[in-house]
């Protein structure tokens, strides 16, 4: 029994479970300035990529802290660094047949490039790792091998 000495006592329990609520929902991303910076800035590696002269390169990009676009919608995405490279899952890779990658598979960008090599993977890789609403729970760096 609860006594009505400590009205707390019945509060407290409540409000935990509203805290660890609301910090477990996924998705840090907000359009603001901050997240629009960080963006452009992969956008603008992703171009220097193609410009770039030397014969191998790896983005300077590489290594950012990637997680407060966790969450962004996939399109919100694809729109700010073009079309997903490819689409992986845990076990296969396949090229997108439009922008975008299906549902059940995560979009990746390839940050680097490898000197007369017409493979696919060596090097740091962008992956949205999709869920099912359209978003990406984790933006995240991986290296292919």
């Amino acid at each position: 029994m609860i006594s009505l000495s400590r009205p707390w006592a019945c509060v407290a329990p409540i409000a935990l479970v509203a805290f660890l609520t609301a910090c477990s929902t996924p998705g840090n991303y907000r359009k603001d300035a901050p997240h629009e910076e960080l963006l452009q800035s992969l956008r603008q590696c992703l171009v220097d990529i193609s410009i770039s002269g030397d014969k191998d390169y790896v983005s300077p990009c590489v290594g950012r802290d990637l997680s407060s676009l966790n969450g962004i919608p996939r399109r919100r995405l694809i729109n700010e660094l073009g079309p997903a490279r490819l689409c992986v899952t845990s076990s296969e890779t396949n090229f997108p047949e439009k922008e975008d990658c299906p549902p059940d598979q995560s979009p990746l960008w390839s940050f680097y490039r490898r000197a007369g090599s017409i493979d696919i993977g060596g090097g740091p890789e962008l992956v949205c790792v999709a869920n099912k609403t359209g978003g990406c729970t984790t933006v995240e760096w991986r290296r292919t091998k």
